[in-house]
């Protein structure tokens, strides 16, 4: 073996250009894992790369600096990682003769590292599990193995969830796809140079564009259709450059859409719902897909399963690797802030959060009109007070709303926010609210910038110059304005001093339900005179003296000088337009003000913002940025600048992307329903699994079934949720079933709106069709209603494609301007007077097409909580019953029809989600019966024999294993949260310890072993130890605080 600081290095030449910042990859060309910005470590990013270099069996491309100080680039293999030397054991290539040999080489002389994705090399399984048994031993190299197997899978699954295409390949004219044998085609001198010398290329492109990704792969299933290939599956081909050949890797990756000529196609137009289920096992119903396609499409070409050579580009517009080291960074460096250590948000995404967040100061509330209620002014100050806050919006609540009063009161108290969510029609409806603000008749020049694509930048630099023109005619009394708020914010203590009084109440609530759960438990005698004759009356007394607090309270609190408010928000916003004038900002004025064309001008401010001083300095004219997710990117760098992060809509966000505008704030509010839609994921679930299993992450991660909004619910089981429960929207008859099927009944119905006939279902007698998925007598009755209604807004919905499509031409063909058709994806957020509901169901549905529609939840509140005066819902009763008959369990579409038929009056079942907002307890009763079983075992123990017992928070572990510090390793956390102490004479003697777990103690056989030897240990030493769940840390959190008060009186 070799060590590379031996080598002379003198026959590579180095090539500066190779490690400039690009953001186009060529031919499975390399993961940009960038440099640390200035206040990094220089090694953070290396470790990133090697640890997963190590997950995932890809060679790295190296830079490395030897004895000599010269520096070389190399292609490594990881085979071993030697500690504590951190000496890494590889397979190197010698990139200029191409000749590969065993090398050790130091960690910490790596100077850059990244990724050759399209290389391939063996997997060492056993440093891997090693890597996760012991996280401690590797917690000086990787930080939190946990964290980065959860970043990393995140990034994996964001660049397979993006929208393929075929493109040409250059390398393809050079092999011949008949010579593979075995899945592998060995590669002759020649082509191994060019393959290699091809995987180094990167073109130079800005930094605002999106990376392009090249595959080699071989076709396993594509069809012809006449725009062009779409390749439905395809095996991927990596380069085992040790045996210079590409060989087939063992997943194939399914394609549910595909790019032809710029336009997005599905499979799905291509295969009946019925068939989906074949896609599950993709090799093994090859030929039933193919036959099925080609019965069901005379349209196309042909379908092809021979294995050609062919070449899948991919776009991905974000650089995750990047964006997420800003998250690693946040664990190893000081922040530009002068804080240290990870935002809150980041600590509550990897289930961080140990105890309730502590309160900020008061902040008073600035609201815009009195049209709020105790829900939302719960949710505002929320929002303020504390580093997380979650809002689950049903419809017709008032998100919306609720964030425009949060944003206007984070400008009045000088905060900076960072809005974002999934796409531009949410952020579009509450920016237009706070641009449409007027002070007697006149536009507030209110200082929200809307960022995004390129015409939205330009758009945005428009905004700069026309507000900047308006408020010069403008005169700002300094003075006055600072009065106003004083005086402004000393009326609003009263209201903050009342919703303070509410959270105290519902405090105190949560409290009294642990002790009376504690009481049921039936723990030591002792431990429950406590709870009976002190805790619990004191308590109960403390609540009786609080009293209630209702929305009447809350609304005689509101400011009713809302003219004041207005003119406040006018010249205040003016003052920070104005500061456009200081010197500061004539680069920014220049490209304001510039003469060249809007998508350069654009790309100019794009390069202007990605600089992280001028984004501060932006910020203190624009406090408030609105943009999408997948467009923070381009703020400055990867770290936390804003004082808040709003995302609307966080149900649909998907979990990777959300991550880029969340690492940029220090505290988040997140507002969504997770009743409501999921995001769109065209991730293939076996590709999912795949994935999980490579980086063993747990369920609340996992990238298809949770969005970022069910994530953290997940992860942070400390942080209130507040459910905004009063709806405006629908007649009470229409929101009901939704309020009782999905909501646990905790909607206040408060709208006024009048029908006669809220419920409507229409009988289609004849609903027969040629087609799969239509309803030609369904489309005709819509045709007859809007003839009758001309004057009533329709939404039309239905779940199918191809139903959609005949009601679309109907509308085209008659004209209808107050109707419109769309699935729910189209509706949501929207309302309409009249919703209709297509079931299309037929005698041609089938039984899998009715078990994919019956439960879905998605579309059936959606649907059905659009409609403000009447859903009208259309099918055939002897279809539904037929195939109701042939189903098991629930069938919330078939009750929701039976609904409509009977007014509101049938019976319907609860649905509700895991939702503390809800009342849903996020954790089994099973687990909170094993830890109070186990907490009472180990209570009995400490009261034996009278012992003087005391108890300390948050003890380190090497003060518990003294005598024996070998333990601690085993110990992820490095500390216990809670440990009851036997007082003997001066000694501490510990007699109960509980350690919180992590998200990596579920599932893992491994880390349950890890757990019994703990167990095992702590009882050779004298004491219990108890485990504690994380979806359980907000009830133990009560608990712990009801044992401190016991044992603290004792």
């Amino acid at each position: 073996m070799q060590p590379l600081s031996h080598m002379a290095g003198t026959d590579i030449i180095y090539n500066k250009k190779f490690v400039d910042r690009s953001r186009c990859l060529i031919v499975c060309g390399q993961s940009p894992l960038r440099r640390c910005g200035k206040r990094g470590k220089p090694m953070t990013g290396v470790h990133a790369a090697v640890f997963k270099a190590i997950h995932e069996g890809k060679w790295l491309t190296i830079e490395y600096r030897n004895r000599n100080e010269q520096t070389t680039r190399y292609w490594i293999a990881i085979r071993e990682l030697q500690l504590p030397r951190g000496v890494l054991v590889v397979d190197g290539l010698h990139l200029g003769q191409l000749t590969v040999q065993e090398l050790s080489i130091y960690l910490a002389r790596i100077r850059s590292a990244e990724l050759v994705e399209g290389s391939w090399c063996p997997v060492n399984e056993a440093l891997v599990a090693d890597m996760e048994e012991n996280p401690n031993k590797y917690a000086a190299l990787f930080g939190s193995p946990v964290n980065l197997r959860v970043l990393d899978y995140l990034a994996a699954c964001n660049r397979l969830d993006s929208v393929p295409y075929k493109t040409d390949y250059a390398l393809i004219q050079h092999l011949d796809g008949d010579s593979f044998s075995g899945g592998r085609l060995p590669l002759n001198d020649a082509q191994f140079r060019e393959i290699v010398e091809n995987f180094q290329q990167r073109s130079q492109c800005p930094a605002s564009q999106k990376l392009c990704i090249q595959q080699l792969a071989l076709n396993l299933i594509s069809v012809d259709t006449q725009k062009g290939l779409y390749v439905l599956a395809y095996r991927p081909l990596a380069l085992d450059v040790k045996k210079r050949e590409l060989r087939a890797l063992e997943e194939s990756v399914l394609c549910r859409e595909f790019t032809i000529q710029g336009e997005k196609v599905s499979l799905r137009q291509f295969l009946d719902p019925e068939d989906y289920d074949l896609l599950d096992h993709l090799e093994q119903n090859l030929e039933r897909i193919k036959d099925r396609i080609t019965a069901g499409n005379p349209q196309l070409r042909g379908v092809n399963d021979m294995p050609y050579l062919v070449a899948i580009g991919r776009d991905i517009h974000v650089d995750l690797d990047y964006e997420y080291r800003g998250i690693l960074d946040l664990y190893d460096n000081d922040r530009a802030d002068g804080k240290s250590g990870p935002t809150p948000p980041v600590r509550a995404f990897f289930g961080e959060m140990t105890t309730r967040p502590r309160r900020r100061k008061s902040y008073p509330l600035a609201l815009l009109n009195r049209r709020i209620n105790l829900d939302q002014l719960l949710a505002i100050n929320s929002a303020m007070r504390y580093p997380l806050t979650y809002v689950q919006g049903p419809p017709g609540t008032g998100k919306t709303n609720t964030i425009v009063n949060t944003l206007v009161t984070a400008f009045f108290n000088e905060r900076t926010v960072l809005f974002a969510s999934y796409n531009n029609h949410p952020i579009d409806g509450v920016v237009e609210k706070l641009q449409k603000l007027t002070y007697r008749g006149c536009t507030i020049p209110f200082p929200v910038l809307r960022l995004g694509n390129s015409e939205r930048t330009a758009a945005a630099l428009d905004t700069i110059r026309r507000l900047y023109e308006q408020c010069k005619k403008l005169k700002v009394y300094e003075k006055a304005l600072d009065r106003n708020h004083a005086q402004r914010a000393e009326r609003a203590k009263q209201l903050t001093a009342l919703l303070e009084r509410y959270e105290k109440i519902l405090d105190l609530r949560e409290r009294e339900a642990t002790i009376h759960r504690l009481l049921e438990a039936r723990s030591h005698l002792n431990f429950q005179y406590e709870l009976q004759s002190a805790q619990l009356p004191a308590l109960q007394k403390e609540l009786a003296e609080l009293g209630t607090v209702t929305n009447e309270d809350a609304l005689k609190l509101l400011d009713r000088n809302e003219e004041e408010l207005y003119q406040y928000l006018n010249f205040t916003a003016a003052r920070y337009i104005l500061r456009l004038d200081e010197p500061k900002y004539d680069d920014l004025l220049e490209i304001v003000n510039g003469a060249g064309e809007p998508r350069e001008k654009a790309a100019a401010f794009n390069k202007y913002l990605s600089e992280p001083e001028n984004l501060k300095k932006l910020l203190r004219v624009f406090p408030i940025i609105a943009t999408t997710c997948i467009s923070a990117h381009r703020l400055g760098r990867p770290e936390p600048v804003f004082d808040m992060v709003i995302m609307d809509e966080a149900s649909q966000c998907n979990t990777a992307m959300s991550l880029v505008p969340i690492l940029r704030g220090n505290s988040l509010m997140l507002v969504g329903d997770p009743q409501q839609l999921s995001p769109v994921i065209v991730l293939d679930p076996k590709d999912n699994e795949t994935l999980r299993r490579r980086y063993r992450v747990t369920p609340e991660y996992d990238y298809i079934a949770n969005s970022i909004y069910k994530c953290f619910l997940a992860c942070d089981a400390i942080s209130d949720e507040v459910l905004l429960s009063w709806h405006y929207r629908c007649h009470p008859r229409i929101i009901q079933f939704n309020n009782k099927k999905y909501y646990n009944n905790k909607l206040h119905v408060a709208s006024k709106v009048e029908s006669d006939k809220p419920l409507v279902y229409v009988e289609i007698p004849n609903d027969t069709t040629d087609e799969k998925n239509t309803a030609p007598a369904e489309v005709d009755m819509i045709r007859r209603y809007l003839d009758k209604y001309p004057e009533r807004s329709v939404g039309i919905i239905t779940p199918f494609a191809r139903q959609r499509e005949c009601i679309e031409d109907l509308l085209k063909v008659r004209g209808y301007a107050n109707a419109s058709c769309g699935t729910v994806h189209a509706f949501q957020g929207d309302e309409k007077d009249v919703v209709i509901f297509s079931l299309a169901v037929t005698d041609r549905t089938r039984p899998e097409t009715y078990k994919w529609l019956k439960d879905n939840k998605e579309l059936i509140n959606v649907a059905t909580s659009r409609a403000r005066e009447q859903l009208v819902v259309l099918s055939n009763q002897a279809q539904l019953d037929r195939l109701h008959a042939g189903q098991a369990g629930s069938d919330d579409l078939y009750e929701l029809v039976q609904y409509v038929k009977s007014h509101g009056t049938s019976r319907v079942t609860a649905k509700p989600a895991a939702s503390r907002a809800l009342g849903i307890k996020p954790y089994s009763t099973k687990t909170e019966d094993a830890f109070l079983e186990n907490l009472n075992h180990a209570l009995d123990n400490a009261f034996l024999d009278g012992r003087r017992c005391t108890v300390r928070r948050e003890v380190a572990i090497s003060q518990v294993f003294v005598d024996n510090p070998s333990c601690v390793d085993l110990f992820y956390t490095g500390r216990f949260d809670f440990v009851v102490y036997e007082r003997q004479g001066g000694r501490l003697m510990p007699i109960l310890a509980i350690e919180l777990d992590g998200k990596e103690h579920r599932g893992d056989l491994a880390v349950q072993a890890r757990d019994r030897k703990k167990e095992a240990i702590c009882r050779e030493h004298g004491f219990e130890l108890i485990r504690v769940e994380n979806s359980y840390a907000r009830r133990y959190h009560y608990i712990k605080e009801i044992l401190i008060r016991y044992f603290g009186g004792r």
